[in-house]
């Protein structure tokens, strides 16, 4: 078979192609302003989680929360899959470099050809062919007039959605971990009052005995004292029981081990009604800090690329291909002696198209692109929506809270006043033990809603925080 022969060799060909691979990439008015060329912003794969282990020490909220954020596996699905979106975004890019690819062909072929009887009474000759063609290729998309541009920022924009889910994950974990460190808080809290109501119930005890000792007591009035002392004593049972219980919650959802060891740090403050802003600044607050927030809106400017991606599709392309290859092999006519070639061959060509007529592809993209954008946009305002509502529920519960908070102590203190005047009157004859086991199921009561009460406003201010978007602490 006859191939075209150039003075060029096939090793300078190579050397071309390869200088084409560093050529910039061209641009037009429609085109990506990124280039190939450029080295895509991606981050890094999410490391491997390793098995945590703490000291046997006192932690604050702020260590358990970067523990959590460095260990708990909840969101490292959604770290993977931001992880994704930004390899998506280099992927995408990836089009605007040219492809270079090396092929062999190889083979034997026998093809009759007609010929004039004047040259050969049988009116055809038979040529035998044997070869191999080694070709170095590239491929370049030189311009689409939008259509890579579209596709580059449709991958961008979701890359940022992912990373946002990423943000939003973790306020939730912060959230999660506050609210079970807040429950172990008030759960030790309780054990504190449930043992003040036991030592309140001995001095109770310990009254009756001394009148009963003085004759002004009944055998039933003593009974009484000690039946309320072994109340207490159960209910400091079950308070320990639910502090244990708490605080295994904290180390799941911390992602520890459930062997898990360590005590807790109080907090040293309790949030104020007088510290928070106006109800209609918070939500404005919340619009512009919320991660679903950024995400929703990502997904709103991807699906407007997606459009204009998908309305390039009208547009031509216009492609460069060259080809550098080796002819190496022989041929033969009618069995004569084979005639071999090894030469170096190549090739340039410019290639436009142009589709003028799909069947309907193109506007039904078009279509579909447009419908995605309006969902995108019902999710933002969903998700306005859902924000807003959010942080006035946030915010009333905050309020509420410390109101609940404000009266709880002052109904403690007018029990104990009132427990400590029982007490010394009992003591002197001038009331009843009724009266007395009351006003001490009454303080122990108040003392164990105290610390209800302290974990409510704790839960209620993280609450209010995820729901304004507020990052408490860095990963």
């Amino acid at each position: 078979m006859h191939r075209a022969c150039y003075k060029s060799s096939f090793v300078i060909g190579c050397l071309i192609a390869m200088a084409l691979w560093d050529l910039p990439s061209p641009a037009c008015a429609s085109d990506a302003d990124a280039s190939w060329a450029q080295t895509p912003t991606t981050a890094a794969a999410p490391a491997a989680a390793e098995t945590p282990t703490v000291e046997d020490r006192t932690y604050s909220l702020t260590e358990l929360l970067k523990l959590a954020l460095s260990i708990n596996p909840q969101t490292r699905e959604i770290e993977e899959q931001a992880y994704q979106a930004n390899l998506a975004t280099r992927l995408a890019k990836s089009q605007y470099a040219p492809q270079i690819s090396i092929k062999a062909l190889g083979g034997i072929q026998r093809t009759p050809l007609a010929i004039p009887a004047t040259v050969s009474p049988k009116g055809y000759f038979v040529s035998s062919t044997q070869e191999i063609l080694p070709t170095l290729e590239l491929k370049w998309l030189l311009f689409d007039f939008g259509r890579r541009k579209g596709q580059v920022e449709e991958a961008q924009h979701n890359a940022d959605a992912a990373q946002s889910a990423v943000m939003g994950a973790q306020e939730k974990l912060i959230y999660d971990v506050s609210a079970a460190y807040l429950e172990t808080i008030s759960a030790q809290g309780r054990i504190r009052a449930a043992q003040k109501a036991l030592d309140a119930a001995g001095l109770t005890e310990q009254a009756v005995l001394d009148q009963r000792n003085h004759g002004r007591a009944t055998v039933v009035q003593v009974a009484e004292a000690q039946r309320q002392t072994a109340a207490m004593r159960l209910a400091l049972t079950k308070a320990s029981g639910a502090a244990d219980t708490a605080f295994a919650g904290l180390v799941a959802t911390v992602g520890l081990p459930p062997e898990s060891h360590f005590e807790v740090d109080a907090p040293s403050d309790v949030a104020t009604a007088a510290s928070l802003k106006p109800l209609n600044a918070l939500i404005d607050e919340a619009l512009e800090s919320r991660p679903d927030i950024f995400a929703a809106k990502d997904k709103v400017a991807a699906s407007e690329a997606k459009i204009d991606t998908a309305r390039a599709a009208y547009r031509p392309t216009i492609s460069l291909t060259a080809q550098v290859f080796q002819n190496i092999g022989e041929v033969s006519s009618d069995g004569s002696p084979y005639s071999s070639i090894n030469r170096t061959g190549n090739a340039v060509f410019v290639s436009f198209e142009w589709a003028l007529s799909d069947g309907g592809a193109r506007a039904t993209n078009v279509s579909l692109a447009v419908s995605e954008k309006s969902a995108a946009e019902d999710s933002l305002a969903a998700a306005k929506d859902g924000a807003s509502q959010q942080v006035v529920q946030a915010y009333n519960n905050l309020k509420t809270s410390v109101d609940n908070r404000a009266q709880t102590l002052a109904y403690i203190k007018a029990s104990d006043v009132a427990y400590q005047a029982t007490l010394d009157s009992y003591r002197h004859g001038l009331s009843s033990i009724t009266d007395l086991m009351n006003n001490e199921a009454v303080l122990a009561q108040a003392q164990a809603d105290q610390e209800d009460a302290d974990a409510d406003v704790q839960i209620a201010k993280a609450a209010l925080d995820l729901a304004l978007g507020h990052r408490l602490v860095s990963p």
